[in-house]
């Protein structure tokens, strides 16, 4: 049976990217045929007979002296360019409440996962608690990157809005956790891609090339005692 689908590519950021919906099971057992730096400070001019000096460098994040705006400014604690004082810490009675953040790669653009705590419940208190949209709130945010990928795992063939075959491979991941109002590391974790089956609605490249995900019960697992503890 096949599934319509809703292209939002504009709304994506992904040039050249498109979505697209899996509406057959016929892939899943179908085999796979292959296996910032900062810039430095420019040096003022030294007055006469004065010694030269560099000025020093800023090591390490800094603090902000603005509040998070946006969800999406939490990326700069996981980058380690700021913290955000102005943040609730984390302390006193659980939950502690935690964004995460998910990155296709160094250096590029996160987003947030607002859909893998779901098998913690649907209320409103749940979502404020794993998927605030509101970064005042916040006392954790959880970047997971992907590392480095691996071999082909399948072919995806998609047939919504029209027929396209995807390579998915295998990939691996790093999970850091921070405490957004002291930027202070609280969890480093690798991780494997463990979710290996065709996705039913996929974001792709023109290199047609998707990759395996951690699950969601791995990302709970990971994170549950930080939150609940």
């Amino acid at each position: 049976m096949t599934l319509s689908v809703l292209l939002l590519v504009a709304c994506s950021g992904l040039v050249g990217g498109a979505f697209l919906l899996r509406s057959t099971e016929r892939d899943a057992a179908r085999p796979a045929t292959e296996t910032g730096r900062p810039a430095a400070a420019g040096s003022s001019t030294p007055s006469p007979g004065a010694p030269e000096s560099a000025e020093p460098v800023p090591l390490g994040p800094q603090p902000s002296d603005f509040p998070a705006a946006e969800i999406s400014d939490l990326s700069n604690v996981c980058d380690g360019i700021l913290y955000y004082p102005q943040s609730p810490k984390r302390a006193g009675k659980a939950p502690h409440p935690v964004v995460l953040l998910i990155g296709d790669g160094p250096g590029g653009h996160r987003r947030q996962d607002n859909g893998y705590y779901y098998d913690e419940g649907l209320s409103k208190r749940v979502e404020q608690t794993w998927a605030s949209e509101d970064p005042k709130d916040v006392q954790m945010v959880a970047g997971l990157d992907r590392v480095s990928t691996g071999a082909t795992i399948r072919r995806c063939t998609y047939d919504d809005p029209k027929p396209e075959t995807l390579t998915l491979l295998k990939a691996s991941y790093r999970l850091r956790v921070y405490e957004v109002a002291t930027g202070r590391k609280l969890l480093d974790k690798a991780m494997g891609g463990d979710d290996q089956a065709c996705p039913y609605v996929v974001l792709f490249g023109p290199d047609k090339k998707i990759y395996a995900e951690v699950s969601h019960r791995s990302l709970l697992a990971a994170l549950r005692n930080l939150v609940k503890r």
